[in-house]
């Protein structure tokens, strides 16, 4: 049987589970008289022959179609790996506390977010894991915040997002990294010039100015083409942002911040462009990992320069090293770093509800940051700031490479914010 990789508190290396069964029961009696799960808030109780046992949803706000289809896939099986290793642990130390996934398509669009969102809450949801993408992330905000429930993103970087006091919580660094990572990366590699071609919503223009202002600030110059996320044909804006890389010359690169299905048409596109086909381009965090790209642009990546990318990956650990041998076994591939985010943040969320020792936003809402604090996962420690987002500076770069067992994303560098210096692995 696979071992099960549990979340490592801070203050005393190692803790028994007896101690820590203790604290929770004890949290539980001490509040024992000063709550009732209503029914029409969620938790089913079910009266066993041992104990009580309260059955809290968990929702999760995934892109199982639309622009990233498969990035939600691989979330939906690491927050089901998720699910069934913190109800053993719940088992293990004598928690009263037992979770079940309640999963909901958003497909890639905001307002089906909203909407799904809306329906979970009818059922009683109180913490949800999702949306991955910045724009739902924005659109639920409201909706969560009026009714008190905790949303936790794996993905969303947007710096617009970074309100203290709120029900939004991030378990992924915030664009400065990733843009800051992508600003050096292209100066690294000999670039004074970039000519950008971005999805014009809350993830894509911010990270493009967060991509801009520092890239000028290294001595660059930039030249951005947006597009409209719901564009069928970017045919127009492909041919714009050929004429904006041949008027810059030479010492410019091409930076494409897409999603998947935008990044296929556009490489597609640029694949046959004669300007475009012979530049070195680089790439997004929201592409990383992408079998799409990986499978069916793989060719073209390769022959333009790899598709460098940047993306918080996690450290390497025995636990995540653990996990993604675990994952590609049960799965046969390996998990996306979003999806490992996920798979902390239902930890993260459980650990808060037994510990709070009740299902109500408002009092997960208030603890999530604290228990942070004092939590390990398989993405390292998951500290949160005073925005509720998650502190970090370092930020992975990858590439698609060809090997003898077809095209595949390879790290190749890792950024490190405080030094402002990139380790390069591979050339």
């Amino acid at each position: 049987m696979d071992k099960i990789l549990l979340p490592r508190c801070i203050p005393s290396s190692v803790i028994e589970k007896k101690v820590l069964a203790a604290i929770i029961v004890g949290i539980l009696v001490g509040l024992a008289g000063g709550y009732a799960l209503s029914s029409t808030i969620a938790p089913k109780t079910v009266q066993t022959a041992e104990e009580e046992t309260i059955v809290v949803p968990i929702g999760a706000l995934l892109l199982l179609s639309g622009a990233q289809e498969s990035y939600g896939k691989r979330g939906q099986a690491a927050l089901q790996l998720a699910i069934e290793d913190v109800n053993r642990y719940a088992e293990e130390i004598g928690s009263p506390f037992r979770f079940k996934l309640l999963p909901e398509d958003t497909r890639t669009d905001p307002q089906t977010a909203v909407s799904k969102l809306q329906s979970l809450a009818s059922l009683g949801v109180k913490v949800v894991i999702g949306p991955y993408t910045s724009a739902e992330t924005a659109a639920v905000k409201n909706f969560a915040d009026a009714n008190h429930i905790v949303v936790i993103s794996p993905a969303s970087i947007s710096s617009n997002l970074a309100i203290p006091g709120d029900y939004i919580f991030r378990l992924i660094v915030p664009s400065k990294i990733i843009g800051y990572t992508l600003a050096k990366a292209v100066r690294d590699k000999g670039y004074v010039k970039a000519a950008v071609i971005y999805r014009d919503d809350a993830w894509g223009s911010d990270l493009y100015k967060v991509f801009k202002d520092r890239f000028e600030e290294l001595g660059g110059r930039v030249v951005g083409i947006p597009y409209a996320p719901k564009a069928q044909d970017l045919s127009a804006e492909v041919a714009k942002l050929s004429d904006v890389a041949s008027r810059l010359g030479e010492g410019t690169a091409v930076v494409a911040i897409t999603f998947e299905k935008d990044g296929l048409q556009i490489l597609t596109l640029a694949a046959k462009d004669p300007v475009l086909s012979k530049m070195q381009w680089f790439g997004s965090s929201a592409i990383v990992g992408s079998d799409k790209i990986k499978d069916e642009v793989g060719e073209i990546a390769v022959r333009l320069g790899g598709l460098i990318s940047p993306l918080y990956t996690p450290p390497k650990t025995p636990d995540e090293e653990k996990f993604v041998e675990r994952f590609k076994k049960l799965y046969g591939e390996a998990p996306d770093s979003f999806s490992m985010n996920a798979y902390d943040a239902l930890w993260l969320a459980a650990l808060t509800i037994m510990q709070v020792g009740k299902y109500d936003g408002e009092a997960v809402a208030k603890a999530l940051i604290p228990v942070s604090w004092r939590t390990y996962g398989i993405t390292g420690r998951l500290w949160l700031d005073e925005n509720g987002d998650r502190i970090g500076g370092r930020c992975g770069l990858w590439k698609i490479v060809k090997t003898p067992e077809g095209y595949k994303w390879v790290q190749v560098g890792e950024y490190d914010s405080v030094l402002d210096k990139i380790t390069w692995t591979e050339g």
